[in-house]
């Protein structure tokens, strides 16, 4: 091999191994980001469920009630 094949095939290995680098970069960050939403998902699951437990003893014991005069 000639040191122009060498060179240009030493140059396509440094751009891969770049590559590479920059896949697993992006990975990582793909899956941190992943881990957010699956907690945020999580947290807003357990934040609706509090809202509707709230919703259903705020309203169930003053169903008959009219509303306050200041409504």
């Amino acid at each position: 091999m000639d040191d122009d094949q060498s060179g240009r095939i030493n140059q396509l290995e440094e751009a891969l191994a770049h590559q590479e680098m920059l896949v697993h970069d992006l990975s990582d960050v793909l899956n941190k980001q992943w881990q957010a939403i699956e907690r945020m998902s999580r947290r807003l699951q357990e934040l609706e469920e509090k809202i509707d437990s709230l919703k259903s003893t705020t309203e169930s014991p003053e169903a008959g009630e009219p509303p306050p005069p200041h409504y």
